[in-house]
């Protein structure tokens, strides 16, 4: 069993990225339970890893790709759907767009390394599961929608400017030949 617990992690996530693909040709009444898959998957991806010792490079990027595939995928079919306004999008995901900037500068100026031993933040698992409580409640108590969307876009916002602090500080830290990784 320990060597197959190495490879749980990365087929929760990609589970969770086979979700993601079904998820809009999905009846509405399943949309919830899809969320609900999803976010344990993320939750139990995470815990399996760093409990039996089975983090990986590929399997930190495997999870956090699949996050965002999901999360798009789900508030953009949620969206359309009319629950909420597609254009509140962006504000829902704004940590993973200042994530997703950063992870591009750092790729384009070849200091991917540099980014890679970035660690994730709780703010960032703040909005994450912020994000997957907002399309609970959303699907679940549609009169509560603005509330959580005004809760979750603050949380994500919030996560954006700290990660934006974080990579100021790494460029900063760079440039006066400091490892801001350890």
């Amino acid at each position: 069993m320990g060597q197959f617990v190495k490879f749980v992690p990365n087929i929760l996530s990609t589970v969770r990225l086979a979700i993601a693909s079904v998820f809009p040709f999905c009846p509405e009444s399943w949309w919830v339970w899809l969320v609900v898959s999803g976010g344990l998957s993320d939750f139990l991806d995470g815990w399996i890893a760093r409990r039996w010792q089975a983090q990986s490079s590929l399997g930190g990027i495997l999870d956090a790709v699949a996050d965002k595939i999901f999360i798009l995928v789900a508030l953009i079919t949620v969206s359309l759907s009319g629950r909420f306004a597609v254009w509140w999008v962006p504000a829902l995901i704004a940590r993973d767009l200042a994530v997703a900037f950063t992870a591009g500068y750092a790729a384009y100026y070849r200091l991917w390394e540099s980014f890679h031993r970035m660690k994730p933040r709780w703010s960032g698992k703040v909005a994450t599961a912020g994000q997957f409580l907002f399309l609970v409640v959303t699907l679940l108590y549609p009169a509560a929608t603005i509330v959580i969307l005004s809760v979750t876009v603050c949380i994500s916002v919030a996560a954006a400017c700290d990660y934006g602090v974080l990579f100021i500080q790494a460029l900063r830290q760079r440039a006066e030949g400091i490892d801001f990784t350890s």
